[in-house]
């Protein structure tokens, strides 16, 4: 409600000595106008507190000079109007005021003006802003503007651990964590400071407020500081992983480590084995502009979920320097775990997929039919062993990478001797498109393979996304090269097996080298233990890529010999009224062979075709065969 000044209530105008008389002047006479009543000019004492209740002081100081009178003015019951001044910046953002007087007075009359009749203390000291405890430089707006600062501070976050310490609120409520900085504050001020963490309140004004920060790996320190420590927008539903809030009239905070703490506030550094934050009750009202000052339930908040709280953790946290990457928790851990290994059996459910599967893309294949060979996919079983195998292998785990390599060696036996028997059981002989399809690996399938691998492990490490493992497994299609694989060994053709078997190949080690590095990634792993596996898996991933690059040099010389029939085809022909067209490619064994399609019309001589074919000859090489099919046209 707008400020109201009772006709028996003395005003004065407190202001400070080095403001000049001109000034003084000024202000008064404005003053003067706006509240029609007779006030009084006073030269702003520290300790000068002998005002009459009821009385209404407009102060015009120094934020310093603020901070030392608040002791002396508290117990009067007066009401305080601070004014905009230079030297006040620090009063003016704690009270959300307008920073020029005719917009303060444009304020006081407003309908949602309330006064506040609590004081912020730190330590019995009277605070202006947020206190911050611990590393305070990873969130200061100044060293997060100078990007320079971040680079040369960056071989600090490898050194950073989290501090043990104990909250205890005024109830005598104790949250005991791990922290790396606290800030603490007025809960107005804190939330218009750091909305993107609180909610709109109607109490906002009455209670002291902590924000804990304690990011669990490297990669969240620097999200802290370049992101959510910077965010001014509307409250996320959910407190992001390792941030915490506390509210409450009192916050006592202790190191547990018994060392002291590192101290900020009111522009000046200190240590302090402890530190009391208190929601002072005054006699004295402030004006403020703030939003949720109006008078309600005092109700402590405590919200520490993502805070590591458990004792383990604690120690795990304070003991050792953050490791690059957040650690997933045990009880995540066990659950990946068990979904893992049970995976990995080869139970009747999964010899009957497998099987089905087989069968179903083989007939696909023969068919030439994609929808068949999809359905295939989606039933195929196999990713479950070779996912839990990288799982393994990041982890050094022998027990489950034997039970995983036992039952993909088993699947891969029993798929090529289905798909090997119904190849020789089938009367047919000739390579359909959708087998061809697989039997010309390159390095593009071993990137799909790396993807979807990627995809596998965060579906299996995240329930919320499994549903989408259907879509992994087309993408990655481990059943049809298998399938190819066997109709070569039906067929007894070695050189359809061996390109189809090395496709599978590639997509196994393209699976099992990334799905490694995401379980590291998500924290299912030790750096030290995947630091191991990661070089093996990079051997493995550099022998499957040679046969796969010489095979994509095939692939890159294809699209060259395209490239160079655009370039003829949008130039006139040697022979008038003739449309020249590259149907396909195809690498055999003397060279490369393009067929050419030609439309051309009545008439065309045997001198033409010849100048055509040595036109085209010409062009595109020694190495090119040429296999043209003319239609003409009538």
């Amino acid at each position: 409600m707008p400020l109201k000044i009772e006709e028996e209530s003395e005003v004065f105008f407190l202001y400070d000595h080095a403001i000049d008389p001109e000034s003084v002047e000024e202000t008064l006479s404005q003053l003067t106008e706006w509240t029609k009543r007779r006030i009084t000019p006073h030269i702003f004492k520290k300790r000068k507190s002998s005002y009459p209740d009821g009385a209404v002081l407009f102060v015009m100081v120094p934020d310093g000079d603020f901070l030392a009178w608040v002791p002396h003015i508290r117990n009067r019951a007066v009401t305080i109007v601070i004014l905009p001044y230079d030297s006040n910046p620090r009063l003016q953002e704690e009270f959300a005021l307008p920073p020029s007087l005719p917009k303060l007075l444009e304020t006081l009359e407003a309908e949602n003006l309330y006064l506040t009749d609590r004081f912020l203390t730190c330590n019995e000291n009277p605070v202006l802003g947020l206190v911050r405890v611990g590393e305070s430089e990873w969130v200061e707006e100044e060293a997060t503007r100078a990007n320079r600062d971040i680079f040369r501070r960056f071989g600090e976050l490898f050194t950073l651990r989290l501090r043990p310490v104990e909250i205890t609120t005024a109830k005598e409520q104790q949250v005991k964590t791990a922290a790396l900085l606290v800030e603490a504050g007025r809960e107005s001020l804190l939330a218009r400071e750091r909305p993107h963490f609180f909610k709109a309140e109607e109490n906002q004004c009455r209670r002291s407020t902590a924000l804990v920060y304690a990011p669990q790996s490297i990669v969240e320190t620097l999200k802290l500081r370049l992101l959510h420590a910077r965010l001014k927008q509307t409250p996320a539903e959910r407190l992001p992983k390792g941030i915490g809030t506390l509210k409450s009239e009192k916050l006592t905070l202790r190191a547990a480590d018994e060392k002291p703490l590192t101290l900020f506030f009111n522009g000046k550094e200190s240590r302090a084995d402890g530190v009391k934050i208190e929601s002072v009750a005054m006699a004295a009202s402030i004006v403020t502009a703030e939003q949720g000052c109006a008078p309600a339930d005092e109700k402590e908040s405590i919200r520490i979920q993502n805070l590591p709280t458990e004792s383990d953790a604690v120690a795990f946290f304070t003991k050792k320097t953050l490791p690059f990457i957040p650690v997933a928790s045990e009880s995540a851990f066990a659950e990946l775990f068990t979904k893992l290994r049970d995976s990995a059996l080869m139970s009747r459910a999964y010899l009957i997929l497998l099987v089905v599967s087989v069968l179903m893309a083989t007939t696909g294949l023969f068919q030439n039919s994609s929808p068949t060979i999809i359905g295939a996919m989606i039933l195929a079983p196999l990713m479950a062993p070779i996912i839990a195998f990288a799982m393994g292998a990041i982890r050094f785990d022998g027990a489950l990478m034997l039970r995983s390599l036992k039952t993909v060696s088993f699947s891969v036996l029993i798929a090529l001797t289905a798909s090997a028997f119904l190849a020789w059981a089938l009367p047919f002989t000739h390579v359909t498109e959708q087998i061809a399809m697989r039997t010309h690996p390159t390095l593009l399938d071993l990137a799909v393979a790396v993807l979807a691998g990627i995809a596998a492990a965060y579906g299996y490490a995240n329930s919320k996304v499994g549903e989408s493992l259907a879509g992994v497994a087309i993408a990655v299609a481990l059943v049809p090269p298998l399938s190819v694989a066997g109709i070569g060994i039906g067929w007894e053709s070695w050189s359809l097996f061996a390109n189809a078997f090395l496709l599978f190949l590639a997509n196994i080690v393209g699976i099992v080298f990334a799905s490694g590095i995401m379980f590291y990634l998500l924290g299912f792993a030790s750096r030290k233990y995947a630091s191991a596996a990661f070089f093996v898996k990079l051997l493995m991933l550099a022998v499957i890529a040679v046969p796969l690059w010489l095979s994509t040099r095939t692939l890159v010389v294809e699209e060259k010999i395209f490239d160079t029939f655009k370039s003829i085809e949008s130039r006139p022909s040697p022979v008038p009224g003739l449309t020249i067209h590259l149907r396909k490619v195809e690498k055999r064994g003397d060279g490369y062979y393009a067929t050419v399609s030609v439309i051309a019309p009545a008439g065309l001589k045997e001198s033409d075709r010849r100048a055509v074919a040595a036109y085209l000859k010409k062009r595109v090489g020694k190495g090119v065969h040429l296999l043209f099919t003319y239609t003409i046209r009538y």
